[in-house]
C-alpha cells in the first residue's frame, strides 16, 4: 500500500504543477478580458469566460473520471434526464462523503454545464489564486456572513442568475457541512429541542438561504433537482479524495427528482417546512440504500413523487476533452517548468536549495489540500440554530473552502 502511494506521488504531483500554472494563466486571461471586454458587452464576456472555467474545472473532473475511472451513475425519469443541461435549475443535494462536489461536478459534466454551475463562498476566499481568483472572475457570489449585508449581495446576483442566456446550475449543500457523528448528535440535539423530527443519516437543513434564493428565481428558474447521493463501497473504493488520486474507482449513485419550482410554498413557514420533509425524504432513501444496496423504485413512492415515468439508471460515457485539456495544458505548462528545476538542480547550492524548496512547497501545498477534504476537517455543525445562521455551499474543488461557520 505504501509502495503504490509513494509510486503515485510523481503523476499526481505533475498534475497538481499543471493545474496550478496553467490557473494562474487562465487568471491573467480572465483578468484582461474582465477589464476590456466586460464593460462593453457582459454577454461575450460571460461567453469567453465560461470556456476558460470549463478548461480549469475539467482538469479536476479528469481526476475522478479518467485517473481514478470513477463514475456516478443518476437515477431519475427519461423527461428529466432530457431535460437536464437545458434549463436554469436549483440543485439540493446531501452532503455525507468529502468527494460529493467531485461527484457533482461529474454529473454537471455529463449534463455539459461543467463551468455554468455557481457557488456561494465566503469573501475571504476571493484572493486565493487559481481557484478564488477563478470564481471572483466567474461572478461567484461573496459573502461576508453578516446576514444584513449578506442578504441584499444574495438578493442582488442571484436575481442575476436569472438572466444568464445558457442554462445555470445553483448548486447548494443545504446542511452547509459534511455528516459526521458529532455534527450528527448536534442536529438531532437542536431537533429535538426545536420539536423536529431528527435525521438519520443527514444533518438538519439550514433554511434562510434556501428561502432567499428561491424567493428571488421564482418564476427565473423552472425548476429545483432534488439530489440524494450515495455511494457503492462494495464493488468501489471508499470515496475519498486521497483514494481517487491514488486511481482507485469510487462508484456513486444519485437519486434525482425534478420539483417545479412553483411547488415550493411561497409563505416562508411552509417553504422551511417543505424543505425539511424534502430532507426526511432524502434520509428515507438513503437508509434503503444503506439496507438493500439500492434506491427504491418509482413505485416505492406512491404518489408522493414528482417522476413522470419508471426511474432508469442513466448515464453519459465520459468524453475526451478532459484528456484532450490535460495532454494541451502540460505541453504548454511542463516543459518550461521541468526545464528550469533541471537548471536549477544543475547550478550552484544555492539554486538546488531554491529548486528543492520549491519541490518541497508544492508537495506540501497537495497533502495540505487532500487533508482539508478529510470528514474530520468540515466545518462545525451546533454551534447556533439552523434558524439563526445559515450557508449553502457547494464544494470547492479540491475543498479550498473552509466552512467553519454559517452565515
Amino acid at each position: 500500500m505504501l509502495a503504490l502511494e509513494k509510486f503515485m506521488f510523481l503523476p499526481v504531483f505533475i498534475l497538481f504543477i499543471n493545474l496550478f500554472v496553467s490557473g494562474l494563466i487562465i487568471n491573467v486571461i480572465q483578468l484582461l478580458l474582465w477589464m476590456c471586454v466586460r464593460p462593453g458587452s457582459p454577454w461575450l464576456y460571460q461567453k469567453l469566460n465560461y470556456y476558460l472555467l470549463y478548461v480549469l474545472w475539467t482538469q479536476i473532473v479528469f481526476i475522478g473520471e479518467w485517473w481514478s475511472s470513477s463514475t456516478c451513475a443518476v437515477l431519475t425519469d427519461d423527461d428529466t434526464w432530457s431535460k437536464m443541461g437545458k434549463e436554469h435549475a436549483i440543485v439540493i443535494m446531501n452532503h455525507s462523503f468529502e468527494v460529493d462536489w467531485l461527484m457533482g461536478w461529474m454529473v454537471c459534466e455529463q449534463s455539459r454545464l461543467l463551468a455554468s454551475s455557481k457557488v456561494f463562498i465566503k469573501k475571504s476566499i476571493k484572493w486565493i489564486p487559481i481557484i478564488g481568483w477563478a470564481w471572483q472572475f466567474g461572478e461567484a457570489v461573496f459573502l461576508e456572513r453578516n446576514w444584513e449585508k449578506d442578504k441584499v449581495i444574495m438578493g442582488k446576483q442571484v436575481k442575476n442568475l436569472g438572466d444568464y442566456a445558457d442554462p445555470v446550475w445553483l448548486l447548494l449543500f443545504a446542511e452547509g457541512t459534511r455528516f459526521t457523528p458529532a455534527k450528527h448528535a448536534a442536529s438531532v440535539e437542536f431537533a429535538k429541542k426545536s420539536g423536529l423530527q431528527p435525521l438519520q443519516h443527514l444533518l438538519l437543513p439550514r433554511t434562510k438561504g434556501f428561502l432567499l434564493t428561491v424567493e428571488y428565481l421564482r418564476g427565473r428558474f423552472p425548476a429545483i433537482y432534488c439530489a440524494t447521493l450515495a455511494f457503492n463501497c462494495k464493488e468501489g473504493a471508499t470515496p475519498t479524495l486521497k483514494n481517487m488520486l491514488l486511481g482507485r474507482r469510487v462508484i456513486g449513485e444519485m437519486l434525482l427528482e425534478r420539483i417545479p419550482l412553483e411547488d415550493v410554498p411561497e409563505n416562508p413557514q411552509e417553504a422551511s417546512k417543505w424543505l425539511y420533509e424534502s430532507y426526511h425524504h432524502k434520509d428515507r432513501m438513503l437508509d434503503a440504500y444503506k439496507k438493500e444496496g439500492a434506491f427504491p423504485s418509482a413505485d416505492c413512492f406512491g404518489k408522493n413523487h414528482h417522476f413522470q415515468g419508471p426511474i432508469r439508471s442513466h448515464f453519459r460515457p465520459r468524453r475526451l476533452w478532459p484528456v484532450i485539456i490535460m495532454l494541451a495544458t502540460s505541453y504548454i505548462t511542463l516543459p518550461p517548468v521541468l526545464y528550469a528545476l533541471y537548471a536549477l538542480f544543475c547550478s550552484g547550492i544555492v539554486n538546488v536549495l531554491i529548486a528543492v524548496s520549491l519541490v518541497l512547497a508544492v508537495g506540501y501545498a497537495l497533502y495540505k489540500l487532500v487533508a482539508l477534504t478529510r470528514v474530520s476537517k468540515g466545518s462545525s455543525y451546533g454551534r447556533s440554530s439552523p434558524e439563526k445562521k445559515n450557508v449553502l455551499v457547494w464544494r470547492l474543488p479540491l475543498q479550498l473552502l473552509d466552512e467553519r461557520r454559517r452565515i
